[in-house]
């Protein structure tokens, strides 16, 4: 057969063929390339957010448990008998008899 691809370069011919009769198939499939890699890169940041969604919400209920938490324990040592109890034994309070208060007026 033909051993010299040099006098008859095929991909040369191909190439010069697509391009010169066929510009509109090219520049189609080339918006098709385009749209692809579109579609592709728009599903990988919507699975990266997606992602980021669930860490974030699971991020929140913890945030959410804590503070309940806190709230429940604020309401717990700021119980008046507590305080009370705790200003009687660790601070030796006494109340105020009303004999001994003394009321200033200016």
């Amino acid at each position: 057969m033909l051993e010299n691809s040099e006098r008859y370069p095929l991909q040369h011919i191909l190439v010069e063929d697509i391009f010169s009769s066929n510009k509109l198939i090219v520049v189609l499939l080339l918006l098709i390339l385009a749209s692809a890699m579109g579609t592709i890169w728009m599903t990988h940041q919507t699975r990266g957010l997606i992602s980021e969604n669930g860490q974030l919400v699971l991020q929140h209920q913890a945030l959410e448990n804590e503070y309940r938490n806190l709230q429940l324990q604020e309401a717990t040592e700021s119980d008046n008998t507590r305080v009370e109890s705790i200003a009687i034994s660790t601070l030796k309070m006494q109340r105020v008899q009303s004999e001994q208060e003394v009321v200033i007026f200016e």
